[in-house]
C-alpha cells in the first residue's frame, strides 16, 4: 500500500500543477507511463476490495479511492493531451523613451 500511497501523491502533484505550464515531451512520457501504472493498480484495488474481510472494525472506503483514483487518472490524461503554447512573434519594441 506504500507503493501506491507514493504513486497516489506524485500524480496528485502532477495533477495540480499540469494546468500551469505546457508539458515537455519528457515530462509527457512520464505521465504516461504513470498513467499506465496507475490504471494497472485498479486491478490491485478490486483484489484488495475482494478480500477485505466484512466482519473488520475498519474498512477502506473503496468506492472513494477508485473515485479518487479516476480523478488523478483524468488529470493526468488531461495534461497528456494538452496543446502545447507555441512560441509567439512579438512585435519589436522601440526602445528610445526620450
Amino acid at each position: 500500500m506504500r507503493f501506491f500511497n507514493i504513486y497516489f501523491f506524485t500524480a496528485l502533484l502532477l495533477v495540480v500543477s499540469a494546468e500551469s505550464y505546457a508539458v515537455t515531451d519528457s515530462e509527457r512520457a512520464v505521465l504516461i507511463r504513470l498513467h499506465h501504472e496507475l490504471e494497472l493498480s485498479r486491478s490491485m484495488i478490486d483484489e484488495a476490495e475482494q478480500a477485505a474481510n466484512p466482519q473488520d472494525r475498519q474498512h477502506i472506503q473503496y468506492p472513494q479511492l477508485k473515485n479518487d483514483l479516476n480523478k488523478i487518472l483524468q488529470g493526468i490524461a488531461d495534461a497528456v493531451a494538452s496543446e502545447r503554447r507555441e512560441p509567439r512573434s512579438l512585435s519589436p519594441i522601440n526602445g528610445d523613451y526620450q
